[in-house]
């Protein structure tokens, strides 16, 4: 672990690696072959600041894990989602599960109360003896995608979206049956503020709370420096151009005394601070204030 001269750092690293063995181990539970005898849930949300670990981890552990996962955005459309998931879902063995990781479930499943519904379908617990599994549907007439995709030779994506076409309905409805979602949001869910001005979406959030894990991380802006200079300490944002200790110390130095005016906190402005100072040795500091706001 990276050492600095201040006692009170280290205590911020410290605090960092903590929250990050906390929040980690909530994310294995979250993962296939977790171990666990019985499990009330297959989808789990986690909730909290920009540049607390969220997404890092989640990725993290799913490679550590083994297991196969994709992730979808704010900027994954609903034909993309559709195309990820049947591809996907269609090459599992009745053994395996699909990890889901959607990262800004902010816009992506709480940008309205259309989305949400639709999740909240998706994430559904089965119920054999009703006959009801959880499913997402796109009813949308996908002809001209497929044609599309034909043309461009992607005949295998094509057959897997076809496979979850019925001729009596339309649009799309793949099973989640054997799918695991993990999702990561910055909204405080159980903020009574957070949908004050939509009733609608409030009672369909808590409807959600309650048939999901969740888990809500709190922490300050010095233990999140602290989880910053913990992941740094023992990784490196290039493989093939690696910063030594006094490299990555006095890049987390320069974030802790310019934390404020930060466009961003999370590890991507790690990594953008490392490209700098490994592609410009001799002006990455001019290139740093270009990261603060107001430059």
């Amino acid at each position: 672990m990276i050492k600095f001269p201040s006692k009170e750092k280290n205590l911020f690293v410290e605090q960092g690696k903590l929250l990050d063995e906390k929040n980690r181990g909530f994310i294995r539970d979250a993962l296939p072959n977790n171990g666990l005898k019985v499990e009330a849930t297959s989808a789990t949300i986690i909730s909290g600041p920009p540049g607390v670990g969220k997404t890092y981890g989640t990725i993290e552990e799913c490679k550590n894990r083994n297991v196969t996962y994709i992730t979808i955005g704010s900027g994954t459309t609903n034909v993309q989602m559709v195309m990820k998931l049947a591809y996907n879902v269609s090459r599992l063995k009745d053994d395996e599960e699909l990890v889901l990781i959607m990262d800004d479930a902010d816009d992506v499943m709480f940008g309205s109360y259309e989305d949400l519904n639709r999740w909240k379908i998706a994430l559904a617990d089965a119920q054999p003896e009703l006959g009801l599994f959880p499913t997402y549907n796109h009813p949308v007439n996908m002809t001209n995608t497929l044609t599309g995709l034909r043309k461009q030779g992607k005949d295998s994506l094509a057959d897997s979206i076809e496979q979850y076409i019925d001729d009596d309905s339309v649009g799309v409805t793949i099973p989640m049956t054997q799918v695991r979602v993990l999702v990561l949001c910055n909204l405080d869910l159980e903020d009574p503020k957070a949908f004050s001005r939509s009733p609608k979406m409030k009672s369909a959030v808590k409807a959600v709370l309650d048939r999901q894990g969740y888990h809500r991380i709190d922490a300050d802006w010095q233990q999140l420096w602290g989880w910053l200079a913990h992941v740094l300490s023992k990784t490196q944002p290039f493989d093939d151009h690696e910063l030594n200790i006094g490299q990555k110390k006095e890049l987390l130095q320069w974030m802790y005394s310019n934390w404020q005016q930060l466009r961003s906190t999370s590890f991507r402005t790690v990594n953008k601070l490392a490209a700098d100072m490994i592609n410009f040795p001799d002006d990455y500091e001019s290139k740093w204030e270009t990261k603060l706001r107001g430059n």
